[in-house]
């Protein structure tokens, strides 16, 4: 669900990107507000998808003064993988042991909220769109999104309930929109 919230400091905390150089979180938003998205394992059809759909409108969410940033569980090697493997243009950080996920509380689900069957409709219409990798990682991590300004305040969340959800690009963009509004050309 997503969650507007009244500021909250982002935790800190240090990525590796995908050329092996290590980024702290507050890098990220220092220039322009972040849409930091965390993936859950690598294999996850649902979060490549969400890469992708992530990729086809990011001209737009960089029009509405967002930067995206991508975290997985992997290192430097993983990130660049993911990357190259699906043609992204926005970087792809590792945090190999979830450390910045536990700073970020993102949520873990269960056997039933990552696979359980009401997920399967929504996994296979995923997989033909978008394919799906090499199960890697903490099987049982959520993924989640945070919008952090250029203060460094969370100042919007989504948790997921379950594997297959996301936040909507609308939703994203209605975000971004109350810290600058930037009509979409």
């Amino acid at each position: 669900m997503h969650e507007y919230y009244p500021a909250a400091p982002a935790p800190k905390g240090e990525l590796v990107a995908a050329d092996g150089q290590k980024v702290t979180v507050a890098q990220l938003y220092r220039f322009r507000p972040v849409l930091l998205q965390f993936s859950r394992h690598m294999g996850c059809v649902f979060c490549i998808d969400h890469a992708k759909q992530l990729l086809k409108h990011y001209e737009m969410l960089k029009r509405h003064g967002l930067d995206v940033a991508l975290v997985i569980m992997g290192g430097a090697p993983e990130a660049q993988e993911f990357r190259d493997r699906l043609k992204l243009t926005y970087p792809v950080y590792g945090d190999p042991d979830q450390i910045v996920y536990r700073a970020f509380n993102v949520p873990r689900g269960n056997v039933w909220q990552v696979a359980g069957p009401q997920l399967w409709w929504e996994g296979l219409k995923a997989l033909s769109r978008s394919g799906m990798g090499c199960p890697r990682g903490d099987l049982m991590q959520l993924g989640g999104s945070y919008l952090i300004d250029t203060n460094g305040q969370i100042v919007w969340s989504f948790r997921p309930a379950s594997s297959v959800d996301f936040p909507n690009i609308d939703e994203i963009v209605v975000a971004a929109d109350t810290l600058s509004p930037i009509a979409d050309a």
